[in-house]
């Protein structure tokens, strides 16, 4: 019976989460229900190939307000949550790949029945592939031609995973059958170079 009133929420609140995001020229990415029957929380999330504001994220949630007010189908001891993804929200949609190109992610990919882990920059991408500019043990990007610069670049060390797919020497760029892919985020970059 949980499951059902959740469910239930989600699917009368999508429409107009869709609408009231598309108004701010963004997506909903999911509407996540939790608590009980009588005092549900609902958190919507939005994003898209801007940053989300706050006043996009209090604009899409008095609209979203309104909707549950005028029909009546939620109890009225409810907590609504608009916000913006945050940083394991994973990557999937053509608009966030194009966000995301230039930016330090994490990719957990299948190959030959194994899942590897690699961090680098998302160069590329196509309905097919995506393609990683890999960071070496050091935590610096594996660009060939930029090796004696980035010894001297302040790089924050990014944690080695036990799967890494790591390189020793310089790798253009590593290519991932978007197929294989299990999980893609972005990662915080305290280098203050975005590409």
């Amino acid at each position: 019976m949980e499951k059902d009133f959740r469910h239930e929420i989600s699917s009368h609140l999508e429409p107009f989460a869709v609408e009231a995001s598309r108004k701010r020229g963004l997506h909903m990415l999911r509407i996540s229900v939790r608590g009980t029957q009588h005092n549900p929380v609902i958190e919507v999330i939005i994003d898209g190939a801007r940053l989300v504001s706050i006043e996009d994220c209090e604009i899409v949630s008095r609209e979203l307000n309104d909707a549950i007010e005028s029909k009546g189908k939620i109890s009225e001891n409810f907590r609504l949550d608009v916000m913006s993804p945050g940083l394991e929200e994973p990557i999937v949609e053509p608009w966030q790949f194009e966000k995301n190109l230039d930016r330090l992610v994490e990719v957990h990919y299948r190959d030959t029945g194994e899942t590897h882990t690699v961090h680098g920059r998302l160069r590329e991408f196509t309905e097919e592939n995506i393609a990683i500019e890999p960071t070496l043990k050091t935590g610096k990007v594996a660009r060939k031609g930029l090796m004696k610069a980035l010894e001297t670049e302040l790089v924050a060390p990014i944690p080695i995973k036990p799967d890494e797919q790591l390189y020793d020497d310089s790798v253009e760029l590593v290519l991932i059958a978007r197929s294989e892919i299990e999980k893609l985020v972005a990662l915080p970059d305290f280098s203050g170079n975005p590409s």
